[in-house]
């Protein structure tokens, strides 16, 4: 979704990479683009299935032993790398949303001065 934000053949007339200004010059969203990627990357590691590391105990009378700890920790992990992705989304949306603002408004000042010498 950030990726379809960003890139301006998907994005539906938002400039490359979100910039405000002159976008061959200002990078602004190409690194939330590149971490948002990352983290999704991470995401689907810290995901994996832990019983896939489960240990024999007991003389191997136990095949399946409690993996909560192992599990919990991933998922603290798991939460804090998903708020950083809905952050950088976040902050990408309302600078998408900012522009449109402003694309807004100065088709709105535009069509009045077109209104006016026509």
């Amino acid at each position: 979704q950030c990726t379809k934000l960003i890139n301006p053949a998907m994005n539906r007339g938002l400039p490359l990479n979100l910039a405000a200004m002159d976008p061959s010059h200002n990078y602004f969203a190409k690194g939330i683009d590149v971490h948002a990627t990352a983290y999704v990357g991470v995401l689907g590691y810290l995901t994996n299935p832990v019983s896939t590391h489960a240990q024999s105990v007991e003389m191997h009378n136990q095949a399946v032993n409690s993996l909560a700890l192992i599990s919990a920790r991933a998922t603290l992990n798991s939460l804090d790398v998903l708020s950083l992705l809905t952050s950088s989304y976040l902050y990408a949306l309302c600078q998408a949303l900012d522009l449109c603002a402003l694309l807004h408004e100065f088709q709105l000042e535009v069509d009045d001065i077109l209104r006016e010498r026509l």
